[in-house]
C-alpha cells in the first residue's frame, strides 16, 4: 500500500480520500493518517463524502474547473511560492 512510502515523498504531495470511498473506506486510513503526520512534505485531506475516483460538484456539470480541481491548484500554487 502506499501509505508504506509516504515517509520516502520529499517533494510537496497532496493526497485525498473521502471517508465514504466504497474501495478506500475512511476507517482504513489510520495508518495513511498517521504516516501523512509524521512528513512535513505530505498533506492528507480526508473528505466525508466524495465516494471513488472523484467528487462532483452540483449545478457545474462539465463546465468550470470544480471542487477538486480548485483544490489541487490551491495546493500546487503555494506549494511553489513555498520553494521560491
Amino acid at each position: 500500500s502506499s501509505d508504506q512510502r509516504l515517509s520516502q515523498i520529499k517533494a510537496p504531495l497532496l493526497v485525498m480520500n473521502a471517508y465514504d470511498d466504497p474501495i478506500v473506506p475512511g476507517f482504513s486510513l489510520m495508518g495513511s493518517i498517521e504516516a501523512a503526520r509524521q512528513n512535513p512534505q505530505v498533506m492528507m485531506a480526508v473528505t466525508s463524502h466524495g465516494g471513488h475516483l472523484g467528487w462532483c460538484d452540483r449545478g457545474e456539470g462539465w463546465g468550470g474547473p470544480g471542487w477538486v480541481e480548485r483544490v489541487a491548484c490551491g495546493f500546487l500554487e503555494t506549494a511553489m511560492e513555498l520553494q521560491s
